[in-house]
């Protein structure tokens, strides 16, 4: 009798064991709080929408606060985090195949920046996340428009000169110096004061985070010069994170992510298309450069300095730059 009471604890014990729910996987997202971006969106998106997807198996948290915007690469590197969206334009000096969406007439469009992402400039790209960085790019979306704020008019080129102009990229860096503009880098926080004290006069910077922040309380001009206008926002995970989670669970993951980015793209299309408006009804003079005066930029007297010391970046990284450019050019055309 106790033989069979006992066998019957046995059992029930061990059915209660293989019933119980595994505990879920957890891993920090860092990023940087940009308010109003599509960037951000992403971030805040994705622990709900991949927690819906796993059924509650991988559990994301996202923080802002963690990790400075600069050392956002070297984090998931590390491991200190499993996940980051980096700023990739923050990176560029030191990795100037990242400067290729900024350089002039290659990423001004999404559609471009889908042609860029698909060619075999992309997979260069993705190999410098996985060699250098330790990381898997598991999709990609995009800053809102890169759109010039100032507090005077600029709207020809003649009008750039002088111009002390903010800037977060080292290839809008170069087009902005040949123009004639003093160009300086800040951190985000630094700009809006910099503007109302007249430290600099104007900023380069994603349309959606100027509008969030407050900039039309500040600058009187916006302009939409085509000047690598859509710059990339990738989402990468920690290649020993993503290899630990199992096969099944990281299908699921994958292509949650699929969705993620095509629903994110949708976003991209709606608020580049609505900014304009939105900024003339909050009383800022947007301008969109007419082609005629894009034309006098794009001149080979302008753009070839940027390309020269673009290329010079390249030789230092041991990178053919060339091959680069030809790869780019090809898959926008």
């Amino acid at each position: 009798m106790r033989k069979t009471i006992f066998a019957a604890l046995l059992g029930g014990a061990s059915l209660m064991v293989t019933n119980v729910k595994a505990q879920p996987t957890e891993w920090t997202l860092a990023y940087l709080a940009v308010k109003g971006t599509i960037y951000e969106e992403v971030a805040l998106a994705i622990p709900e929408r991949i927690a819906t997807a796993t059924d509650g198996q991988l559990v994301i948290t996202a923080n802002s606060s963690l990790i400075k915007g600069n050392r956002l690469l070297e984090a998931v590197r590390d491991g200190l985090v499993e996940m980051t969206l980096p700023l990739t334009g923050y990176y560029s000096g030191s990795q100037p195949l990242f400067t290729v969406p900024s350089l002039p007439g290659l990423s001004e469009n999404y559609d471009d920046l889908k042609a860029l992402s698909a060619s075999d400039y992309g997979n260069q790209v993705r190999a410098v996340y996985d060699e250098t960085y330790n990381s898997t790019e598991l999709m990609e979306t995009a800053f809102c428009p890169q759109t010039l704020f100032s507090t005077k008019p600029i709207t020809t080129l003649e009008e750039w000169k002088d111009r002390k102009l903010r800037v977060n990229n080292r290839g809008t860096g170069l087009i902005g110096a040949e123009l004639g503009a003093t160009t300086v880098s800040l951190s985000a926080g630094e700009v809006l004061p910099a503007l109302e004290r007249g430290v600099i006069e104007g900023v380069i910077t994603d349309s959606c985070w100027a509008y969030g922040a407050g900039f039309g309380a500040v600058i009187t001009h916006a302009a939409n010069w085509k000047l690598g206008s859509v710059v990339p926002s990738p989402v990468l995970v920690n290649n020993d994170a993503w290899n630990e989670l199992p096969e099944d669970l990281r299908v699921k993951v994958a292509a949650e992510f699929k969705k993620i980015e095509a629903d994110f793209e949708a976003r991209w299309r709606e608020r580049a298309a609505e900014l304009p408006g939105q900024w003339r009804e909050a009383g800022v003079d947007f301008t969109e450069i007419s082609d005629r005066e894009m034309q006098r930029v794009y001149a080979v007297e302008i753009q070839a300095p940027v390309i020269e010391a673009w290329r010079a970046d390249m030789e230092r990284a041991g990178l053919d730059a060339d091959t680069v450019l030809q790869t780019a050019k090809s898959a926008v055309e």
